[in-house]
């Protein structure tokens, strides 16, 4: 191992994004014996994790069509990150003026535009690479020559600085100070543990910058389930407890805002396709509650059931929607307790139909006939 990552930082100072006999060779070693050399370390290493990713994948990239400037070798989970530009993965990443290899953790810090990958915004980097330091807190401080930082050196792809911003923690290898092949496996038996711990801290992560809130991956991963997906990965996020807490606290104040503006409300939610009936003086509103523990954005997401749709579209202007958001979740009790909370208030709420997506479809198979 420590002769083919030496020879591959060579290479990178013949550098050209053709197939020249160098690249040719490059590609040998990343693609085939690199990424060889690490999926069976990895598999094996896996075993023995206290928590094992299941759907442990190793995949190499040198090209896309032209050859990349920055060569890798990925550790992932084959659900949580199903490509480079999704979710948290281990690396190697080949600097382009063949000086370090680094073993880095990372995040996906690119996405497909228009037939070319793209860096993310850098801010949106930032705030989840914090997330994940504070989350793995006591997992890198014990790695005193860890990096926080990489170097890359692209001359010319804007990818490299993209990787760099996407970086959580990284071991550097320099072309002449290779430690043997020992010491490699101790270090990516260090780093797998380190991407074990991190998907299993996502898995419960009630805030988490750049992802979904719980209360949408949670629907997706059981319409998914419903349909008979087999797809490995990231599992739900809340109980049955944590999602009633959540609710009830939701609904507790849309229920005091309701009160204070001079409302009567009723709790309908077990038998209505909506939560709250208000009335004050001639005026009645359906009131949809949603509660979540995540911060709101402008681009935050609800789930909406499709009787919910129908009864607030037929409703309205006589409709209110109440987000309460950064729900406090106490799990260390048993129910779990909930409290805190922002409220936002839409009235009279519209429905767009162009803001909706659908989860999942139910569909009639049976057998075409001729007409």
């Amino acid at each position: 191992m420590r002769d083919m990552l030496e020879s591959v930082l060579k290479l990178q100072l013949q550098f050209d994004s053709t197939h020249t006999p160098a690249m040719l060779r490059r590609g040998e070693l990343v693609r085939g014996g690199i990424a060889g050399w690490v999926r069976e370390r990895a598999a094996a290493i896996n075993s023995r994790l206290p928590a094992p990713i299941d759907d442990l994948k190793v995949t190499a990239r040198d090209h896309t069509g032209r050859k990349s400037e920055i060569p890798w070798v990925r550790v992932h989970s084959a659900g949580r990150s199903p490509s480079a530009t999704v979710g948290w993965y281990l690396v190697y990443l080949f600097d382009a003026p063949g000086a370090n290899v680094y073993l880095t953790l990372m995040q996906g810090a690119t996405q497909w535009v228009n037939s070319e990958y793209r860096p993310r915004p850098r801010q949106d980097l930032r705030l989840r690479v914090d997330w994940a330091r504070r989350a793995l807190g006591e997992e890198l401080e014990v790695r005193f020559d860890r990096l926080d930082r990489i170097a890359l050196g692209s001359r010319k792809a804007k990818l490299g600085p993209a990787y760099e911003a996407g970086t959580v923690a990284a071991l550097q290898y320099p072309v002449d100070a290779i430690p043997e092949e020992s010491v490699l496996e101790e270090d990516l038996a260090y780093m797998l543990s380190v991407l074990s711990t991190l998907y299993q801290r996502v898995d419960t992560a009630l805030d988490l910058p750049g992802e979904l809130p719980p209360e949408v991956s949670d629907a997706i991963v059981a319409a998914e389930r419903a349909a008979g997906s087999r797809r490995h990965g990231q599992g739900l996020r809340l109980d049955a407890g944590e999602r009633l807490a959540i609710e009830r606290r939701a609904v507790l104040l849309a229920t005091e805002h309701l009160r204070v503006n001079g409302y009567r409300v009723k709790d309908v939610g077990a038998q209505e396709s909506y939560d709250l009936d208000a009335r004050r003086a001639d005026e009645h509103l359906f009131v949809e509650v949603k509660g979540t523990t995540t911060t709101w954005t402008p681009t935050s997401e609800i789930i909406l059931t499709r009787k919910e749709v129908e009864l607030h579209e037929r409703e309205y202007p006589n409709t209110m929607l109440v987000v309460v958001s950064g729900i406090a979740l106490d799990r260390s009790t048993d129910p779990p307790g909930a409290s805190g909370g922002v409220l936002h208030v839409v009235h009279p709420w519209r429905i767009a139909r162009e803001r909706l997506t659908a989860v999942s479809y139910r569909y009639v198979a049976a057998p075409d006939t001729d007409a």
